[in-house]
């Protein structure tokens, strides 16, 4: 699937606030809430949404142990069934598989130390090695995505004389559908 400008912009967005509805996206990016909901929908069809998440304060639910661990798999192993088995360990959130050397990152999170340390127990018990662990000091992520993506997006983006509409009568899918609501100027 293709993507413009206009749907990056979109993504850039909803990664930065998954529940702007269509109304406030078509305000702010200068498009009719139904093409918006058009693109939205042709993107998750397409698998370019995969789905949407709530970003958690872990230190406030009181889960302050988090650590970056550097891992190598057994050699001659099938990654992806390490992998697998990996993710049935509670405290991993999220595993970061690669070429180089570490071949793996994995991010770990805990109420104590004693959490951590099950969970690495149970990583090396599959027979992974560990390259290092470090304690993570602090994670940001709010906003970097939505950076790039506005970023993909103005390189794409048309000299101004050439922009169309973006209006449900520019998509001929959208004729005879329903008109969500108009945008407010």
């Amino acid at each position: 699937m293709n993507l413009d400008h206009i749907d990056l912009r979109i993504l850039a967005e909803l990664a930065e606030n998954a529940k702007t509805t269509f109304a406030e996206l078509g305000r702010k990016l200068g498009i009719h809430p139904n093409v918006v909901a058009y693109r939205v929908n042709r993107m998750r069809r397409g698998g370019i949404i995969k789905g949407y998440a709530t970003i958690l304060d872990l230190e406030k639910m009181g889960v302050g142990e988090q650590m970056l661990i550097g891992i190598n798999f057994p050699a001659n192993s099938d990654r992806e069934e390490i992998i697998n088995r990996m993710g049935s360990i509670p405290e991993i959130v999220e595993i970061v598989s690669s070429f180089g050397s570490p071949e793996g990152l994995i991010l770990l999170v805990g109420r104590n130390k004693s959490d951590i340390e099950r969970a690495i127990s149970k990583i090396k018990g599959m027979n992974i090695s560990i390259d290092y662990a470090a304690p993570i000091i602090w994670i940001r992520r709010d906003g970097m995505m939505g950076k790039f993506l506005n970023q993909l997006a103005s390189e794409l983006e048309p000299p101004s004389r050439l922009r169309m509409e973006h209006h449900p009568k520019d998509y001929p899918e959208l004729r005879g559908l329903k008109i969500l609501e108009s945008v407010s100027k």
